[in-house]
């Protein structure tokens, strides 16, 4: 049985965060005169990601990116206790692993990342995990995901990126790996067409590449 390597995108795939990135956004960009809803936020950043809303506030505000990023990270880490997981994640993982297969993480998420995925009990079930304080270009760059495929002997046709975006869809395609989009029911995400595989539920995924 052939055994698969699954890279995992954390925020909105693993864990459900947005209780967390929501308000904390929303309190980074009224510190600088910018008053966005939590809807507006919450679906701007499923559909392309946090850097890109606060890209957005600094071009519009005419003030430097870095500041406000900091300040959306110290809302953000101050509050992951509102952080759970995804329905099934636990169960999902235990059983790719029980398969033989590895699991993996590369996330935009920076120093908090340890932490959640302790507090959600998801920490045992992954090889490595690659964040924001790794050094590698965002995705859509493929360079974090051709590292772990690099280190770790990884077979491109036996891989696949993990994410609820199409932003991962794009980094699995520029890796040359597969993809796994997770749309929640709701979700404001359309599938790209370029996807391996579209899943509502975390726990399809298992049934996708059964044990022998």
């Amino acid at each position: 049985m052939p055994h698969y390597a699954f890279i995992w995108d954390m925020d909105g795939t693993l864990v459900d965060s947005y209780p967390a990135i929501v308000p904390a956004a929303r309190q980074a960009c009224a510190e600088w005169g910018v008053d966005y809803t939590d809807a507006f936020i919450r679906d701007f950043v499923i559909r392309t990601s946090v850097g890109t809303l606060l890209e957005q506030v600094a071009a519009e505000r005419g003030v430097p990116f870095a500041p406000l990023k900091a300040r959306f990270d110290a809302f953000n880490d101050g509050s992951i206790d509102a952080i759970r997981p995804i329905p099934h994640a636990r169960e999902t993982l235990e059983a790719l692993v029980r398969a033989g297969h590895r699991n993996f993480v590369y996330t935009h998420r920076g120093a908090s990342c340890p932490a959640i995925l302790a507090q959600t009990g998801l920490t045992p079930y992954f090889t490595e995990v690659l964040t924001a304080l790794s050094g590698f270009p965002r995705k859509p760059e493929p360079d974090a995901i051709l590292h772990l495929l690099d280190k770790y002997g990884l077979d491109r046709a036996q891989s696949f990126y993990v994410g609820d975006r199409r932003l991962d869809v794009e980094a699995a395609v520029n890796a040359g790996v597969g993809s796994i989009l997770y749309l929640e029911p709701g979700s404001p995400v359309q599938a790209t067409g370029c996807e391996s595989f579209v899943v509502h539920d975390l726990w399809e995924i298992p049934g996708l590449f059964p044990a022998d």
